[in-house]
């Protein structure tokens, strides 16, 4: 950890902790610590005496933000085919979507990502802000092309075939993370997926580890999973799919897909949870799409059905869950209780075909949770 970093470490545990006193627990002069402050101050990660730091009650997303282009089927798919299609586009990526989800939910949010420097990087941070989401972290780079997502969606609204260009986030390095590092060490809980390089996660999860800031994962696709470190100790929770959970374990199924399907047997949920909890996390919430969702964590063991819902649409709805967990998280609920607000979530959105519901608001989040706890 650099001066800065500790010192700032420092600040947020005590906000009227003297010079004196941070020079002695670094074993610098108090002079040096005078000027690490001017420096955090210039950079306004702090403000005013009694330390305040001006991200304390910031949730800050990292990873990606996307042109996502979504084809509606008409008809029942026909593959070598051509089939009429509805098309629409939109801003996407897992960070960008749980980033503007929580901003509907009044959270105060801020995004690291990286765009290309052209018109689909530029609009999609302009939507972004637009949403209530600080962008003004938000890399672009010179030369490169926003990432982006193309998908096939049946007529249920369920995703048939998906393309995915995101090699840009390959640039979103460890020395990006480490200059950006006083804007993430200074808010009240980090959220990552892993479209970011595997490098860059190992040293998100091992910083939030020794600063004590609280990290949630998206691991995003069985693929992408595969970047995480196998030591996840500085993870608070994390929020794979059964796939991906399956993956995380280590443990593929080593059958051909048909015998998979003729002789299928739900895996123990509860197997697959603690082991992944041995490699470090302390809250493990699988999703199971429209069965529910799987709890493990530091708080018990619990299956929580989904609510009944009429689908328009699937697609970001487990950003919508995640984000739902933060908001509950965020106002002092328990995991276990904060289940329900993205249980919730995921619901609303469901209902729409955005992949961040413009429903999704504090009123709705609340009106939804208390349907479910009357039971109607």
């Amino acid at each position: 950890m650099d001066r800065e970093q500790q010192i700032l470490a420092l600040i947020r545990q005590n906000p009227f902790i003297s010079q004196h006193e941070m020079a002695g627990i670094i074993g610098i002069s108090r002079s040096a610590v005078a000027g690490y402050i001017a420096s955090l101050t210039k950079k306004g990660t702090i403000r005013g005496r009694a330390y305040v730091t001006s991200d304390e009650h910031m949730i800050y997303c990292i990873g990606g933000a996307n042109l996502d282009s979504k084809a509606t089927s008409k008809h029942a798919i026909r593959l070598a085919s051509s089939n009429p299609v509805t098309v629409t586009e939109s801003c996407g990526g897992v960070a960008r979507n749980i980033a503007d989800a929580l901003a509907g939910l009044a959270c105060q949010t801020a995004l690291l990502t990286v765009v290309g420097d052209d018109k689909a990087g530029q609009w999609v941070l302009e939507e972004t802000r637009r949403r209530g989401v600080d962008v003004s972290q938000a890399i672009v780079l010179n030369g490169e092309n926003t990432g982006t997502y193309t998908a096939l969606l049946d007529t249920s609204g369920e995703m048939f075939l998906a393309f995915a260009n995101m090699d840009i986030y390959d640039k979103l390095s460890p020395a990006m993370l480490r200059d950006k590092w006083s804007h993430i060490a200074a808010a009240k809980l980090v959220i990552a997926d892993t479209n970011l390089p595997s490098d860059t996660l190992e040293e998100l999860i091992r910083r939030c580890q020794e600063e004590n800031i609280p990290l949630f994962i998206d691991p995003v696709s069985s693929e992408k999973s595969k970047k995480l470190p196998t030591d996840l100790s500085g993870v608070t929770a994390i929020f794979p799919n059964l796939e991906e959970a399956i993956q995380l374990t280590h443990t593929p199924l080593s059958m051909n897909q048909d015998v998979i399907d003729m002789f299928y047997v739900e895996p123990d949920h509860g197997k697959i949870a603690n082991t992944i909890r041995d490699r470090g996390v302390q809250h493990v919430f699988i999703t199971l799409g429209s069965r529910g969702v799987y709890y493990s964590g530091e708080e018990g063991e619990h299956f929580f059905p989904s609510i009944p819902t009429q689908v328009v649409e699937v697609t970001g709805a487990g950003d919508a869950f995640l984000a739902g967990i933060v908001y509950g998280v965020s106002h002092q609920h328990l995991f276990m209780k904060s289940c329900e607000f993205g249980l919730a979530a995921a619901h609303i959105t469901l209902q729409t075909s955005q992949s961040t519901s413009s429903e999704l608001n504090e009123e709705r989040l609340h009106l939804t949770i208390n349907t479910m706890t009357k039971g109607d």
